[in-house]
């Protein structure tokens, strides 16, 4: 890890004013726009933008793995008439 943040800090020694605060404004606006929320789950939790792809990765994993229900289980389940749909 600390080569890692050698290898950064050593590009970032090398640009200019200007391309340092070029850099610097767009990490903070990576920073916000990743933790601006963006959506709410069904139980009215805000979700930031990583916590709502998050929760669609888990999803399409659970797609993929069958783990889903298909929408005549959920009417049976929830008590509707898969017919009047």
């Amino acid at each position: 890890m600390q080569q890692i943040v050698d290898n950064i800090y050593s590009e970032i020694v090398h640009l200019s004013d200007t391309e340092r605060d070029m850099l610097y404004k767009r990490m903070q606006q990576e920073y916000y726009i990743n933790r601006e929320i963006v959506a709410y789950s069904s139980s009215g939790e805000a979700l930031t933008r990583d916590q709502y792809r998050q929760r669609i990765n888990i999803g399409i994993e659970q797609c993929d793995k069958g783990q889903s229900t298909s929408l005549e289980d959920l009417c049976t389940e929830l008590g509707y008439n898969y017919g009047d749909l």
